[in-house]
């Protein structure tokens, strides 16, 4: 029986639309055929000419297997009409009009040859996957037409399975064709099991016995991460029927691993891969018939603050599922396991976030630097980077050397030469130290060990551990055409200075500079330049060094502490050495509680790293006046001496501030802690220990706030007042309205409550034995209506005082009736 697929429905509609237009968005079913049909259907356009089609694939193995699928249906040898190319591989001649590549491939490309004249149609396949270099591409493709092919514009045609459109719809300016339904049918089989996270791998297990007894073909099982993998392989190892083969399929496998997992199985055998997200997209695995799906999907995520990426588990979203059910259906008709039901599927997601939104972006800002652009809105991207990660980036690659100290994306003469190398900017940066200062061969294999990413293949973090490994393990072959590879950018050379491995990785990761901090359980927490702790195993062979540089670093949300998977030690005199430039020395001062005194040191820090102290003898004056200043706001203003005057003066300052003039200052606590520098430093000199902090008399610092024209306004609030005895009456300004408390007979004869600053004062009228007997701020109210009252329970109790029956025309006095007969 002849299967026609479902693609071939709407080549007539696509063509048509490439013929008249340069932009084409194509929405197509997991197996309707888009990647291997659409490619060949265009070769004998017009508009194609001698020119070629490139198709961006998102990963190696899908782009390597695209390209074969190609030339296996044209029947020819790979590298003929279609070709490939892949990071340190490829297949093309002069004949080739098709050739698949990795994103990362077209950026190079796009930077190297802005105007791709060669190039007639650009094809951004699986663009769902939207991740950094796609993303880039993309825009860097839409700037390109407008600034170099305006004459001959670049076609662009995007295709997707499950595509977010709307933005899409707006740049290209078309809307999509939409091919329905797939070449063969899928049977979706749900559940209505509520499983918790670290149940899912058990449940799967069952799930692939299930199937292997009630279905037919083999079976491909979607798990987060290899950490599930290695759980579901190890309850299916030796419980499987014969002819049953177990793989593995994750981004840690060679290439030519992953492609024996994908190749058919052997004749009478049925094969159960277990797979990451690898797996979901452009692969066609032979003979897969049944996808049993966790449900979920594990994310790096980069951390702007802490500059730390680390991993995150989260349910998958609809677009992923839908991938991942099309898997069954490729060759045969097919079956999907779920856990989940039908009903939960419609509330999932639609769409996972494109990496742009999750992801470091140092490679992709280096690149934009590189093409010329001086800010991130000058290129129209899908979705626009994370302001906070964009900054982020610019900082490292500043102080890498490689952006000037500027707003704008300017690259300095070493990022001009660095952002030629197809490399990640810190790996770069390590090279280029590395040749300057004689470590070519070491840092190069370094190198080639982080951008294979296969740090986490030993038990160990140490490097040097892992380059070995690298060199006769399993995956040595692609480890040396990786260190091949860089080995061609620089060349081995005498250098007049040498430095160390360590001294030129730390230059390369200057924010990874750890020092061993604690004990924790069965770890060991070091603390980082950037600020953040991260932990290695006890038994760790680097676990008990002063110093290390962690050159890979993760974990996952779910832990205190990120995890440090590659480490190389570094000595402090190293350090200093390599770093010399982002050293930071600093006098710091600060109280002991146990000896009640300032103790002192001077400190060398590497960013938020404090790498050593000294004592310092004497006291630096700047650091006692910067360590008193800390520990009075830590304790507040009560730690100091608030004698009567000191009390009686800020209320009065602050009175004048409320009450006279705005621009004097408010003598808040607030206002003086966030002042202490300006108004009590100069009282602080030679004060060392916290007995002497407390004897500072506060009267004279408190004037100090005040300018020479500011105190002489503050005589417009006396501290005393003189009353009709004549007597001098201290003002109490702690409250809303001033206050004095006098004796009653003090006030005879006055009428009127004196005022300060427009403000009437209020008056506590007291007995002759000082207690208080009334309250006023109207003295004529309280002669005539209050003091009747007062006098008549008065007199009999302080006969020996005037207590007259006419307050208005007695003498006012503090004396007592014999007093005022014998004066």
């Amino acid at each position: 029986m002849t299967f026609v697929l479902p693609i071939y429905s709407i080549i007539p509609a696509l063509k048509l639309q490439l013929a008249e237009h340069n932009e084409a968005i194509l929405e197509a079913a997991p197996g309707a055929g888009k990647t291997t049909t659409v490619p060949l259907a265009l070769l004998d356009e017009a508009w194609l000419g001698q020119r070629k089609i490139i198709m961006l694939e998102p990963r190696r193995l899908a782009a390597k297997s695209a390209a074969k699928r190609l030339a296996d249906q044209l029947g020819e040898p790979l590298g003929h009409r279609v070709g490939y190319q892949i990071r340190q591989e490829g297949k093309q001649s002069a004949h080739t009009q098709i050739l698949v590549v990795t994103e990362g491939i077209l950026t190079r490309m796009l930077q190297e040859d802005p105007s791709l004249d060669e190039v007639a149609l650009i094809i951004f396949d699986e663009f769902h996957e939207r991740n950094l270099h796609s993303d880039l591409a993309f825009a860097l493709s839409l700037q390109a037409r407008i600034l170099f092919r305006d004459d001959d514009p670049l076609k662009l045609l995007v295709m997707s399975a499950t595509l977010d459109s709307e933005r899409l719809t707006e740049l290209l300016q078309c809307d999509p064709i939409i091919c329905e339904g797939r070449q063969f049918p899928i049977s979706m089989r749900y559940s209505n099991l509520s499983l918790k996270q670290q149940d899912i791998p058990q449940h799967v297990a069952k799930l692939v016995h299930q199937a292997l007894q009630e279905d037919n073909g083999s079976i491909l099982v979607f798990l987060p991460g290899q950490r599930e993998i290695r759980a579901v392989q190890s309850m299916l190892e030796g419980t499987l029927p014969t002819q049953t083969e177990l793989l593995s399929l994750f981004g840690d496998l060679s290439l030519s691993e992953q492609e024996n997992v994908i190749a058919p199985a052997h004749a009478g055998y049925r094969k159960v891969v277990l797979a990451t997200s690898i797996a979901q997209t452009s692969l066609t695995i032979d003979g897969i018939q049944v996808v049993i799906d966790s449900g979920l999907s594990r994310e790096a995520r980069f951390d702007a603050k802490t500059a730390t990426t680390r991993l995150h588990t989260r349910r998958a979203s609809q677009a992923e599922t839908t991938q991942r059910a099309g898997r069954a259906g490729r060759l045969q008709a097919g079956v999907c396991y779920r856990w989940w039901s039908a009903d939960q599927q419609h509330r999932l997601s639609p769409h996972n976030a494109p990496q742009i939104e999750l992801e470091d972006l140092s490679h992709l800002v280096m690149d934009v630097a590189r093409w010329g652009a001086q800010t991130l809105e000058e290129l129209d991207w899908i979705s626009p980077p994370p302001a906070a990660h964009w900054q982020q980036a610019q900082q490292l690659l500043t102080s890498l050397g490689i952006l000037q100290q500027s707003p704008q994306l300017t690259l300095t003469s070493t990022g001009e030469t660095l952002v030629e190398l197809p490399l990640p900017p810190r790996l770069a940066r390590l090279l280029l130290e590395a040749q300057r200062y004689g470590q070519h061969q070491s840092a190069t294999e370094a190198a080639a060990l982080l951008y294979d990413g296969a740090a986490k293949s030993t038990q160990d973090s140490s490097l040097l551990s892992a380059i070995e490994y690298r060199k006769t393990g399993s995956q040595k072959h692609a480890w040396q055409r990786t260190l091949s590879g860089l080995s061609k950018h620089f060349s081995e050379a005498s250098a007049p200075i040498q430095r160390s491995l360590a001294e030129c990785l730390a230059v390369a990761f200057p924010d990874r500079i750890a020092k061993r901090h604690r004990q924790h359980g069965d770890h060991v927490l070091f603390k980082l330049s950037n600020g953040r702790q991260a932990a290695l195993p006890s038994h760790d062979s680097n676990a008990q060094t002063e110093f290390l540089i962690a050159l890979e670093l993760g974990g996952h949300a779910e832990r205190d502490a990120d995890q440090i998977y590659l480490s190389h030690p570094i000595l402090k005199r190293e350090l200093e050495n390599a770093l010399a430039d982002r050293l930071a020395t600093v006098e710091r001062c600060e109280w002991d509680k146990a000896s009640g005194g300032l103790i002192g040191a001077e400190e060398t820090w590497l960013g938020k790293l404090k790498l050593d102290q000294i004592s310092l003898t004497p006291l630096p004056e700047s650091a006692v006046t910067l360590a008193s200043c800390h520990y009075i706001r830590q304790k507040g203003l009560s730690s100091l001496h608030w004698d009567n005057d000191s009390l009686a003066l800020r209320a009065r300052i602050r009175f004048a501030h409320q009450h006279l003039d705005a621009s004097i200052p408010d003598a808040s606590d607030r206002y003086l802690l966030e002042r202490l520098e300006d108004w009590l430093a100069p009282y602080l000199v030679g004060v060392t220990r916290i007995q002497q902090l407390e004897k500072i008399r506060l009267v004279e610092p408190l004037m100090a706030l005040l300018s020479w024209p500011q105190q002489q306004q503050l005589k417009a609030v006396p501290l005393r007042v003189q009353v009709a005895s004549g007597s001098s009456i201290k003002v109490d300004y702690q409250g809303d309205v001033p206050v004095i408390r006098v004796k009653l007979q003090e006030m005879f004869g006055e009428i009127q409550s004196p005022r300060i600053a427009g403000q009437v004062v209020k008056i506590e009228l007291l007995s002759p034995g000082q207690r208080p007997l009334a309250v006023t701020m109207d003295l004529a109210f309280f002669w005539q209506e209050a003091y009747p009252d007062v006098r008549k329970e008065m007199r009999g109790r302080y006969p020996k005082h005037p207590w007259p029956e006419n307050p208005l025309t007695a003498e006012a006095t503090a004396k007592t009736n014999r007093a005022l007969r014998n004066s």
